[in-house]
């Protein structure tokens, strides 16, 4: 099973990038798709996470020189074990480590260096699509 996993912090502007992408999705009823919107990664999403054979990882990433763009970025955002909020990294992890699976995973982030608001609609609403379109013909493929 395809799961896509959109997380983000709604109150804060561009950071809700992931969830704002699935919102989009989940009007589209996507067969043989499973859709989660969450406001970060946790420990506990890795039961919903055992039964895929893909996953799609999508949020907003901070980057000081671009902005409204499109990349895959996968950096360790915790430092400390101590931190309930987890990397993409540590939730595959979690997956080989506790339940003996790899999944196929891919990661689409918006580059953005303001989680205070939108500061430009129509360039987030091109990346919302551009990323909705390029999901929707991967599905409709499989």
């Amino acid at each position: 099973m395809q799961i896509i996993v959109g997380f983000g912090n709604k109150l804060r502007g561009e950071d809700a990038f992931g969830v704002d992408v699935i919102s989009k999705l989940q009007k589209l009823n996507l067969p043989g798709v499973k859709l989660i919107s969450t406001f970060q990664l946790t420990p506990e999403l890795s039961l919903e996470l055992q039964e895929a054979t893909q996953i799609i990882f999508i949020d907003a990433a901070y980057c000081e020189q671009e902005k409204y763009r499109l990349g895959c970025i996968i950096e360790e955002r915790n430092k400390t074990l101590l931190s309930h909020h987890i990397s993409i990294k540590t939730m595959m992890a979690i997956l080989e480590n506790l339940y003996d699976i790899t999944p196929n995973f891919e990661v689409f982030s918006m580059l953005t260096n303001n989680f205070n608001e939108i500061k430009n609609k129509s360039e987030y609403e091109k990346c919302l699509n551009e990323v909705v379109n390029f999901i929707v013909s991967t599905v409709k493929q499989a």
